[in-house]
């Protein structure tokens, strides 16, 4: 795991160091260790989507993470009424925690959905998440042949994505990454929004290499 200072992290990007995260960590490398295979979806607003994948695969693993309070409360109760045992929410800042506590070919798909565009410059600079340290660290994340899969409205941000994406060499485009995720009908509501307003999506689909490839 890297010891790297993370700009813009939540609460710091050695949070996750400090004892008192500790069963939150263990949940994670726990959720990590079940025979099925692992979908982490990266900011997932309201979670219907996230939680209508557990429902729909028991045989995944689905984890979610995400910065704000509400919504990863919001997707715990679901997982609680429903019984969804295959569904991990977890409110941590995904840069900390991919960077920090998450052992390397863990994950068959990665997935980020319409990411926050941070308007302003100078927290764009901080808080933008799809950087080259980042894609590096899905990267190492991924299982040989994991799907990293990317949609976006912002035209400014594809291009940053495009940027980061191209200076990753182990992971390649394919434009059947996409078919990696479970299927489901839910959709995000950014994704249901630009649908109804005929809103131009920037999709993203990538393999991790296999090391010989690399």
């Amino acid at each position: 795991m890297t010891r790297r200072d993370i700009p813009g992290a939540l609460n710091g990007s050695r949070l996750l160091e400090q004892p008192r995260y500790a069963a939150e960590v263990a949940a994670w490398r726990a959720a990590l260790r079940r025979n099925a295979p692992v979908l982490l979806e990266i900011g997932f607003d309201h979670g219907r989507r996230l939680a209508a994948t557990a429902a729909r695969w028991p045989g995944w693993q689905v984890v979610g993470m995400e910065v704000r309070r509400r919504r990863v409360t919001q997707v715990e109760r679901i997982r609680a009424t429903r019984g969804l045992t295959n569904l991990l929410p977890w409110r941590v800042d995904a840069r900390t925690a991919l960077a920090t506590v998450t052992p390397p070919a863990c994950l068959d798909v990665v997935e980020v959905l319409f990411p926050t565009p941070w308007w302003d410059p100078k927290l764009r600079a901080k808080r933008l998440l799809l950087t080259p340290p980042f894609v590096a660290d899905v990267a190492r994340a991924l299982r040989p042949g994991g799907a990293l899969i990317i949609a976006t409205d912002v035209d400014e941000i594809a291009a940053a994505v495009a940027e980061a994406l191209a200076s990753c060499p182990t992971l390649a485009p394919d434009p059947l990454a996409w078919a990696a995720r479970p299927a489901i009908d839910a959709r995000s509501r950014r994704e249901w929004r630009c649908a109804q307003d005929g809103l131009e999506v920037h999709r993203f689909g990538l393999r991790r290499l296999p090391a010989a490839d690399v």
